[in-house]
């Protein structure tokens, strides 16, 4: 019976713990990313936030990065004051996708792109960029390559000695 009842928490997907920009909030400028804080790691692949001014334009630059537990996705520059909809699509850690919608108001727009960095500045992100971890690709664990490979020596082990078996019977 117990494997009938089961645990209603192994079923469960991953659910959203909290957003930045908070949903509903209004901050003072655009920020230049938003984040989705999830109860478990989300894989990268097939993940998607779009971040939509009132007029249908998505401000998302990039794809979706995954550290832990917490999704961010990049901004374009110079985006203008006003309300913002967050839709988002993870996909959570037992593979199942998620997806959700929130909102936030900026009173000020974000830092137009025209502003030129000089070359030490520019040396500095690109040295600072290298030095981050890479995302979480949301690939097969190694653990589990491990297993296959435990797993083929046991079924190898168990044919060398049923054929010693069925030769010493000879």
């Amino acid at each position: 019976m117990a494997l009938v009842g089961g645990s209603t928490a192994a079923l469960a997907h991953d659910q959203l713990d909290g957003t930045s920009p908070a949903d509903g909030s209004t901050v003072a400028s655009m920020p230049e990313l938003v984040t989705l804080t999830m109860s478990n790691t989300p894989a990268t692949i097939g993940s998607q936030i779009n971040v939509v001014d009132a007029s249908g334009t998505n401000w998302s630059q990039g794809g979706v990065s995954v550290l832990d537990n917490i999704a961010t996705q990049q901004l374009k520059p110079g985006a203008p004051a006003g309300k913002y909809t967050v839709k988002w699509r993870l996909v959570s850690s037992d593979s199942h996708p998620v997806e959700g919608v929130f909102t936030f108001t900026a009173t000020a727009g974000g830092a137009s792109s025209g502003a030129v960095a000089g070359p030490a500045q520019s040396a500095q992100q690109v040295s600072e960029a290298a030095s981050q971890p890479a995302p979480d690709s949301g690939g097969i664990p190694w653990s589990v390559f491990g297993l296959i490979g435990v797993l083929v020596v046991v079924v190898v082990a168990m044919i060398v000695v049923a054929r010693r078996r069925l030769g010493s019977e000879d």
